[in-house]
């Protein structure tokens, strides 16, 4: 008599490879793009040379927008993988046979793990990026 095997993910039909790679990685790639964007834009015109200068160069001003509007998107764009997670966590949430803290020390039921990791990545990335806004708008362009 062999032993009958259980499958490891019993919901993991409800989340595919790219499905759960989205979740995952949307919020902090957004947060990069952001971060890494938004620094050319709102240096670049205050410093295109080896010298600061106190004011953008003439005809650079939309680059403070540029770079807030982009912060917003990818603020939603985290916030949505976030909300995605949400959903799938909750059509899965009875995956494994523990409770939320087991799910968080061992990773019992790895859909509906995956899925708690997608909502504190994509909440959490965009929170941090909406942080970054308190310094794109606060602070005058060529500050410093």
């Amino acid at each position: 008599m062999t032993a009958q095997r259980t499958r490891p993910a019993p919901q993991g039909h409800r989340l595919s490879p790219l499905g759960a790679s989205l979740l995952l990685y949307t919020g902090p790639l957004a947060w990069l793009l952001q971060l890494t964007i938004g620094e050319v834009l709102t240096s670049w015109p205050c410093f295109p040379g080896p010298e600061h200068l106190e004011a953008p160069l003439p005809g650079y001003d939309w680059t403070r927008i540029a770079a807030i509007l982009l912060l917003i998107v990818c603020a939603l764009a985290a916030w949505s993988a976030g909300f995605a997670a949400w959903r799938v966590f909750r059509s899965v949430r009875d995956e494994g046979k523990s409770g939320h803290d087991t799910l968080a020390e061992i990773g019992d039921g790895p859909t509906r793990f995956i899925a708690l990791w997608g909502i504190c990545l994509g909440f959490g990335f965009g929170a941090v990026t909406l942080l970054t806004l308190a310094g794109f708008a606060l602070v005058p362009l060529c500050l410093g």
